[in-house]
């Protein structure tokens, strides 16, 4: 069987389509040295093909980087001539393609809450998502809450739709090691104690909320933790800031922008605690890090939190500002809270596993090749 896989988000940009994409092909490759694997890249693709080297791996360069034109246009030939049995695509599959395909769509929060994206980003999302989930041969996504969105949305039968969990790579894990954290938390300026989010700056991940009750904390509760927002600009980013300058938070708000990835386990490690108050969220990976390193989580009550957390972190109302600043302090001022919160978040995190969606994915694509087998019959 000859497998192509698109790693057009394999990027520096700091995106949950990229952990998945990176950890799924890894997994992949070591429990499957059996099948043939066309890895799809764009441009700067060396580090990919030293990470990724392997005898049953080639990799194929497809243009444009742009997968509005690259998907519909590129692909159906790419595919033909390289004889794919089954290709696996992120959110968009090529429509004129013959070549069947299995598309991960990770959520599609865009159909009923279209004002937390761009105009334009939403309209197309709208048009080609639905489309491509219909064609699919098979199509995947990260919870159950995603999956009955994508059914209830697209009418696409249940039983095509194949939930396949994120989890957390081995670089994630409690350091005992205090100089080391301390050392490499410096170049981001942070000293101290803090309170931690990670994430990109859009409207989705509900940031001046966040900023707003850190206030409360700090006025009445006289907390001596600073916090520390990690990730890119990406969207509306601007009110955060302006939240900040509003509420005289200058010094006592830290924005390191992207994170390395050897640097984003410590930067969890060293953390008082992590809170993650999203409006909404296919998955959650970043809490689910946050556990896997023994940090204490708040987050949202709200899309797949719940399935993703469970009970081992505490969920919140993300619209309730003051209900998100009473979480925070009871877990900043509850030593035994803290132990019981870390002592959970960890065995949760383990119930998460990478090599399991790994082998899942690969039940699919051998399901989609022996269908279209038998049609060729």
């Amino acid at each position: 069987m000859r497998i192509g896989i698109d790693l057009h988000t394999a990027t520096d940009f700091m995106q949950g389509t990229r952990t998945y994409i990176l950890n799924i092909v890894k997994h992949l490759l070591k429990i499957d040295k059996e099948n043939e694997y066309i890895l799809y890249v764009t441009k700067g693709s060396n580090a990919l093909q030293s990470l990724f080297s392997q005898e049953n791996v080639s990799f194929k360069h497809v243009i444009p980087h742009h997968r509005m034109i690259r998907i519909p246009i590129s692909f159906p030939i790419r595919l033909a001539l390289d004889s794919i049995d089954v290709f696996h695509c992120q959110y968009m599959g090529p429509p004129l393609a013959r070549t069947p395909y299995v598309v991960i769509i990770h959520d599609i929060i865009h159909e009923y809450l279209p004002e937390l994206y761009p105009k334009s980003l939403s309209y197309l999302m709208r048009i080609f998502y639905p489309l491509s989930a219909r064609r699919a041969s098979r199509v995947l996504t990260i919870s159950e809450n995603s999956k009955r969105d994508i059914v209830k949305f697209y009418k696409v039968p249940e039983e095509k739709v194949i939930v396949t969990y994120l989890a957390v790579s081995d670089s994630f894990y409690p350091i005992a090691e205090k100089d080391i954290i301390e050392d490499s938390l410096k170049k981001y300026g942070i000293n101290g104690e803090y309170i931690l989010f990670v994430g990109r700056l859009e409207p989705r991940k509900n940031l001046p909320r966040l900023v707003s009750a850190f206030h409360e904390l700090k006025k009445d509760k006289k907390i001596k933790q600073k916090l520390v927002i990690a990730g890119m600009k990406y969207y509306r980013y601007e009110e955060i800031f302006n939240t900040v300058n509003d509420l005289g938070l200058q010094d006592e708000v830290i924005f390191t922008g992207r994170v390395e990835d050897a640097d984003l386990p410590i930067l969890y490690n060293g953390a008082s605690l992590f809170v993650y108050p999203t409006i909404a969220e296919g998955f959650g990976l970043p809490p689910l890090e946050a556990m896997a390193c023994g940090t204490p989580v708040i987050s949202s009550n709200t899309s797949s939190l719940p399935e993703t957390i469970g009970d081992a972190g505490i969920l919140v109302d993300p619209y309730n500002t003051m209900g998100l600043a009473e979480a925070m302090h009871d877990v900043l001022s509850n030593k035994n809270l803290q132990e019981k919160m870390k002592m959970e978040g960890l065995k949760k995190a383990k119930s998460f596993s990478w090599e399991q969606t790994a082998r899942k994915t690969l039940e699919v694509y051998k399901e989609v090749y022996e269908e279209r087998r038998t049609k060729k019959r």
